[in-house]
């Protein structure tokens, strides 16, 4: 029996793209790595926190007392208001840093 010929299709597919070997060069800043030194976490005395917040504390006060009786004695309006906005500001302020000194001496008679 004869064999019979079969002809193969030409299928037509698409041209397999292949990736081109790309070299990625750094620059010289860039490759340079600059790390920190580790900083140990040093604690500060429960005596030097209460001075600190002392401090903040007296002086925002003073600057919330000069702001109110600066924003009081102008006569000019933009300086009044520039002055009554600072004084609400530095009230804020104070007033944290009296939250802050409560929860410290709180935190003080708790330990004894």
């Amino acid at each position: 029996m004869p064999t019979k010929k079969i002809k193969k299709r030409n299928v037509k597919r698409k041209p397999v793209i292949k990736a081109k070997n790309v070299v990625v060069k750094k620059s010289r800043a860039v490759s340079k790595k600059v790390v920190a030194p580790k900083r140990v976490a040093r604690r500060v005395p429960a005596k030097n926190k209460l001075k600190i917040v002392v401090k903040n504390l007296v002086l925002f006060g003073i600057l919330f007392v000069l702001s109110v009786v600066i924003a009081s004695i102008s006569s000019n309006e933009l300086v009044d208001q520039l002055f009554w906005i600072l004084a609400i500001i530095t009230a804020f302020v104070a007033v944290a840093f009296l939250i802050v000194l409560l929860i410290l001496v709180f935190m003080k008679q708790i330990r004894k």
